[in-house]
């Protein structure tokens, strides 16, 4: 199997491991408060990645760090730390699948910011296809109800906070080297969440044993094997192709919500989803970008 086929697997598989993942994140979302569920998700994570240090490559990589690179993942754990606190706070108050769709725009984002930073070409496919998706996201905005509104606004902040993310481990994946991001980005961010749970006035205090294992279970699909799937892709292929690929989330989330919770959008939040969806793939219409 070549480079470029592994690449695009492991995309797919990202695709169905986040899919899964949107859906124990809501169930575990409507016990606990969104600070809360992410400083035990990092804090699961960080735990899972104290496993990295039983191998010697691994743990070799983790110690020759040097004080760039650990300022460049602080930055990085920032980002990622708000954006999933954003994203978390969405799918408190509507379907993950919506949730889902809304998120399909950081595509759009990648596609602009690696215009700016990566000097990746914008061509007429993808300022048409921003714009369509700019449409669907107007859909879910204002010819909704509050609620959707709301969460429309927090997915916007969140993906504009993941798609800075996404672009600054493209442009120094190598250097920062998965087991060594990975490790130092769960640790920061475990700190970051405790901080939003203290700024909030909330108790750390230690949820029920169902609730543990849906969080450990979120931990798994997102900031582990989602994570590192993605990362993997990224080793391998254009980061266009991979968000082209990732496109398959929403559907992924909408099976999983409809076997599992019996749950489906409303007409305005298909409509909504599908415009953004339909933006998103005129962007990836644009040709072959594999070579920036």
């Amino acid at each position: 199997m070549n480079t470029k086929r592994k690449g695009d697997l492991y995309a797919l598989l990202c695709a169905l491991i986040i899919g899964l993942g949107n859906i124990t994140a809501k169930v575990g979302l409507e016990f606990v408060t969104p600070e809360l569920f992410n400083f035990y998700l990092f804090l699961f994570a960080f735990g899972i990645s104290l496993f990295t240090l039983f191998n010697p490559r691994q743990r070799h990589e983790i110690k020759a760090v040097t004080t760039k690179t650990m300022g460049l993942i602080f930055l990085l754990s920032a980002l990622f730390a708000f954006g999933i606190y954003f994203f978390t706070k969405s799918i408190q108050l509507i379907e993950p699948a919506t949730v889902s769709f809304l998120s399909r725009l950081e595509a759009v984002i990648l596609i602009v910011l690696a215009y700016i930073f990566l000097k990746e070409r914008l061509g007429k496919y993808e300022i048409i296809g921003g714009i369509v998706a700019l449409g669907g996201v107007f859909v879910l905005k204002f010819q909704s109800d509050l609620a959707l509104s709301q969460a429309a606004t927090l997915m916007i902040v969140s993906v504009v906070f993941f798609a800075g993310a996404e672009i600054l481990v493209k442009k120094h994946i190598h250097s920062l080297g998965i087991s060594r991001f990975l490790f130092y980005r769960n640790f920061f961010t475990t700190i970051i969440m405790m901080v939003l749970v203290w700024s909030k006035g909330q108790a750390l205090y230690i949820p029920s044993t169902k609730i543990l294992l849906l969080i450990f279970a979120t931990t798994l699909f997102f900031p582990v094997f989602g994570r590192v799937t993605f990362l993997l892709a990224l080793k391998r292929i254009d980061i266009s192709r991979a968000a082209f690929i990732t496109q398959a989330t929403p559907l992924f989330t909408a099976v999983f919500a409809l076997l599992i919770l019996q749950s489906f959008p409303t007409s305005i939040e298909w409509l909504g989803g599908a415009i953004i969806f339909i933006g998103v793939i005129i962007v990836q219409l644009s040709g072959n970008r594999s070579g920036k």
